[in-house]
């Protein structure tokens, strides 16, 4: 099995197991949140896992927390995109093509390093990947609540995950983006030839820092 195979298998098992029988409290925040949101506001219970295509070996390889939506100013096309995000993996990079608030900062600080080519030809993807919207309130017990058939909660599972594919993409360089990104625990790919880089959240005065973070990272790494 290649790659593209191989990482389209997770969405195949993530498909399986994301479900309210399997993460009962996660479900109940969903069902939740959705009783109270009005018919203009994004649903909740959307994921994503790539936000780009599959490329093996890119020079980075950006992880954030988790996705909010994915078009800032429509909730149509929002669901639309993520619709489609929840399949495979995409053929357009999200941060390129998406009109949402991080890929714009991210195109920010890329662009003041002069290194649109390496935002461009990143694969980029989250630590958690349930979408919860701008506020995690009311998120946090249930993300961690065990899973009464797997015997792991939300974030344990994703979190695992995303370490394999991180191992089967082997990037030359890994961006956690941010605190909470940061959480991962990436103690496995010590020894491999991915170097990680904590990097800051391009938020306000984090842009400036991640801009400056990246020129850093682009001469240590020879990127």
């Amino acid at each position: 099995m290649n790659l593209e195979n191989r990482v389209k298998q997770q969405y195949s098992d993530f498909g399986q197991v994301f479900n309210r029988k399997i993460f009962p409290e996660v479900f109940k925040v969903i069902d939740e949140k959705n009783r109270r949101k009005n018919s203009a506001s994004h649903r909740y219970g959307g994921y994503a896992i790539l936000y780009t295509k599959v490329q093996y070996q890119p020079k980075i390889m950006i992880i954030g927390n988790n996705p909010s939506w994915f078009n800032k100013d429509s909730v149509y096309e929002a669901h639309q995109i993520v619709n489609e995000l929840m399949k495979a993996p995409p053929v357009e990079n999200s941060y390129l093509t998406h009109n949402h608030v991080f890929a714009h900062r991210l195109t920010d600080a890329f662009n003041r390093v002069g290194r649109h080519d390496l935002l461009r030809e990143a694969v980029g993807m989250n630590r958690l990947w349930l979408q919860t919207g701008q506020s995690q309130t009311g998120w946090t017990r249930a993300l961690k609540s065990r899973s009464p058939i797997l015997g792991m909660s939300l974030v344990d599972y994703c979190e695992s995950k995303t370490l394999e594919i991180i191992k089967e993409i082997s990037p030359k360089v890994l961006l956690l983006v941010g605190a909470k990104a940061q959480q991962l625990n990436t103690a496995d790919l010590r020894g491999t030839e991915t170097s990680v880089e904590n990097v800051s959240y391009p938020l306000g005065g984090g842009i400036t820092a991640l801009a400056r973070e990246l020129e850093n990272i682009v001469k240590i790494h020879g990127l």
